[in-house]
């Protein structure tokens, strides 16, 4: 298939060579209207022209041009940020506003592709390719994009499972574009982000006086998802009596506002994600059995960035370019101390955890190379034994792995929670809610005497084996700061 690409700058040269290996396309790259014009003559009526508006090309003088151009063939037109709310009025072309970031402007592209059916394949069923945002050609990950695919063509309601920094929201996201309700609002709730005594205000509303402090009526995430998706992510940290509301709210499709007596009907589809295991905690009795199964009619579990490490390359590439160009960098290179330290690494914080890590090597690096000195892993790697694998104690549980790591991290930082989340990947609340954990494993540990007070940090459901692992990486000192502050 013929597709035309008019693109001065060649900022879709990868986005659109990337689709050309899926759908079996065979690009051309012109740099000006004349160009355009010419490989028409030459090459006959293209199946598609893409158009790439940049100064000083006018979406006026485009217009013109591809009226005078006499031909039928779909065009789609990037346009500078803003464009797309009140595009230029031009006869059957395709307006987008173009996306910052490659993975974005490859979907983006896709999605037009589709609808104007012109692919052979939908995008995500290639491999390589930054479908939906997510990078990768392991067999693992194809079978999530596959998983997409399948699921979004539908209206059941999902449950995304995952550690943090796998890519949770991204696959919802994905969902919901590529459903009947893309062109309507997705709303996230993040249920870590918000105060458990506000949580039912968020997700019904209230109306005024409902309460101390409800000094005005309140929209709720339900009504503000109407007609179309409704993300609800760490699901797992409602409460019991929350938990009860929301399986009402699925069965009836009604919800009643905070203090309000009148129900409203809602129309959403409602995606879910948590880094909980909600089958381990329905057999704990901390989620209900019936809610579990109303939210995850499909369930889409996320592998873990160690269980996929032939994707640590292409992310780690994509992520140098990405950061290479936010901060006005030419794009470095990676030693090969470098490569073997990130693929050999474990990875706790997932994808996250290597974007921020690239992020941090880009700007530190002084040269067009990246060693393992500006690399936040890099004392991991003077800790390796022969085998050339994380010295990590062994015995460790994924709990107490992430406990463990936090609470380096924020000791390596001297205690500033704020940047130590920064580095984590997470939110600053997350994080003071994993503390709160902490302290609360503690104090269940001092009120059974099984340690001295101070003396030992014991989280649930950890071996004592875990425990003095961590214990021998703390100070005394250090861990009445952090855990007591």
């Amino acid at each position: 298939m013929n597709v035309l690409v008019l693109d001065e700058t060649l900022e879709l040269s990868a986005p659109v060579r990337g689709l050309a290996s899926l759908y079996g396309w065979e690009p051309h790259f012109v740099g000006s209207l004349h160009e355009l014009e010419l490989a028409i003559r030459a090459h006959g009526r293209p199946a598609l022209v893409i158009v790439n508006l940049q100064a000083p090309l006018t979406a006026w003088e485009l217009g013109q041009r591809l009226r005078s151009l006499e031909s039928d063939s779909p065009v789609v037109v990037l346009g500078p940020p803003g464009s797309a709310e009140a595009p230029p009025p031009l006869p059957g072309v395709q307006w987008l506003e173009r996306p910052t970031e490659e993975a974005e402007l490859t979907a983006a592209l896709g999605r037009v592709v589709s609808r104007l059916g012109l692919g052979g394949r939908r995008l995500g069923a290639g491999h390589g390719v930054g479908a939906h945002g997510l990078i990768g050609q392991s067999p693992q990950l194809a079978e999530v994009l596959a998983k997409i695919e399948k699921v979004a063509a539908g209206d059941a309601n999902v449950c995304i499972s995952g550690e943090s920094g796998t890519g949770k929201e991204l696959i919802a996201r994905a969902i919901h574009e590529q459903s009947a309700r893309g062109d309507r609002p997705l709303v996230t709730l993040d249920c870590t982000a918000i105060p458990e005594g506000l949580m039912e205000s968020h997700l019904f509303g209230h109306v005024r006086g409902s309460f101390t402090g409800a000094v005005e009526h309140r929209t709720g995430f339900f009504a503000l998802a109407h007609a179309g998706t409704l993300f609800i992510d760490e699901i797992s940290e409602l409460s019991m009596p929350l938990q009860a509301k929301l399986l009402r709210v699925i069965q009836t499709r009604e919800f009643v506002k905070v203090g309000g007596s009148k129900p409203t009907r809602t129309d959403i589809r409602l995606i879910t994600a948590s880094n909980k295991d909600l089958r381990r905690a329905v057999r704990e009795g901390q989620f209900r059995e019936d809610l579990y199964y109303r939210i995850a009619v499909v369930m889409i579990e996320v592998p873990p960035l160690r269980a996929r490490r032939g994707d640590i390359g292409l992310l780690v590439e994509h992520f140098l370019r990405k950061f290479a160009a936010a901060h006005h960098k030419r794009v470095p290179r990676l030693t090969g101390r470098a490569q073997e330290l990130l693929l050999g690494a474990e990875w706790p914080g997932n994808v996250r955890q290597l974007e921020n890590c690239i992020e941090q090597a880009v700007v530190l690096s002084e040269n067009d190379a990246i060693d393992v000195d500006v690399l936040p892993l890099a004392e991991a790697a003077g800790k390796r034994g022969d085998s050339g694998k994380p010295g990590l104690p062994a015995g460790l549980t994924l709990r107490d792995l992430e406990q463990q790591y936090i609470l380096q991290t924020i000791d390596g930082v001297g205690g500033n929670r704020t940047q130590a989340a920064r580095q984590l990947g997470i939110s600053l609340r997350c994080l003071q809610y994993k503390l709160k954990a902490y302290r609360h494993a503690e104090a269940l540990t001092r009120s059974d005497g099984s340690a001295a007070e101070g003396s030992r940090i014991t989280p649930p459901g950890s071996s004592r084996r875990a425990v003095s692992s961590l214990n021998d990486v703390l100070s005394l000192g250090d861990r009445r700061r952090m855990l007591m502050s």
